[in-house]
């Protein structure tokens, strides 16, 4: 199975022209695999323990759990609405739907290079960045999901959120850099067109290919993302998207307090 696609440049030489475009339907084949073993291996795997505080102590805790400032709610929704749009013009004309889809592409991908500028400059001023990064503490989640150990709660992001955040940064940067790139092929009102900037044939083909790549590996990542939002399990998360917050007693049953730390009231 190729992952690319050769051609040759004008001097004959081969060169690497673009992502192989068959590999969508790999994609999302493996996307629906994955949601069909999970969803299988979710019904035998054991309930989340009960919560490990007492109903005295579990009071104290605010009735309502802050999880998602606006700002970082904003940037979910609009990161979301950008990444559809650019799947959707990359891959319906491939799949047969032809449509006027560049411009439309190009500007979706710059209010997500835009919107993933803030984000970066926003985790790094105002939000607590490394709660969402895997950490040594979280290889007990891994011996929990096996069945050698006691069931574990997380912090506030559970180690499989954390790897689909690493998996999406490493593509979403992946796309955003060599889509940036590829704008000075495009004639857009930011910039004349040049063709031959920054790289020759073979290396602007290296470009294409790591960005549909990238492109085509979301597809998979984006059909995960929507089951485990729609999981019964997991909407108590997904109403936190909309809302900023999630009840005590789904914060209390599904993660640890001392994992991940809220305001509590003192004993009186």
């Amino acid at each position: 199975m190729n992952l690319v696609t050769w051609g040759a440049s004008p001097l004959g030489q081969p060169v690497i022209l673009h992502a192989a475009w068959q590999l969508l339907w790999y994609s999302l084949a493996a996307g629906v695999v994955f949601v069909l073993g999970h969803a299988a291996w979710a019904r035998l795997r054991p309930h989340a323990p009960a919560p490990a505080v007492s109903p005295e102590d579990a009071s104290r805790y605010p009735a309502r759990i802050a999880r998602h400032s606006l700002p970082a709610r904003l940037f979910h929704w609009l990161m979301a609405a950008c990444m559809l749009t650019l799947l959707a013009t990359a891959f319906l004309p491939k799949a047969g739907l032809r449509f006027d889809w560049l411009g439309l592409h190009v500007l979706a991908g710059s209010i997500l290079v835009a919107a993933i500028v803030f984000h970066i400059a926003h985790a790094l001023c105002c939000m607590d960045f490394r709660a969402i990064w895997p950490a040594p503490a979280d290889l007990a989640e891994l011996r929990s999901l096996s069945g050698t150990a006691a069931p574990v709660r997380p912090g506030k992001y559970p180690l499989g959120n954390k790897l689909y955040h690493l998996a999406l940064v490493v593509l979403g940067l992946t796309m955003a850099v060599t889509g940036a790139c590829m704008l000075t092929r495009v004639r857009t009102d930011l910039m004349l067109r040049d063709p031959y900037r920054f790289f020759g044939d073979g290396g602007w083909g290296v470009v294409y290919a790591l960005h549909g790549l990238a492109g085509l590996s979301l597809v998979a990542l984006v059909l995960i993302h929507v089951y485990f939002a729609v999981r019964p399990e997991k909407r108590a998360i997904t109403k936190a998207m909309f809302t900023g917050s999630m009840d005590r007693d789904f914060y209390l049953s599904h993660h640890d307090p001392a994992r991940w730390r809220v305001g509590i009231r003192a004993v009186k």
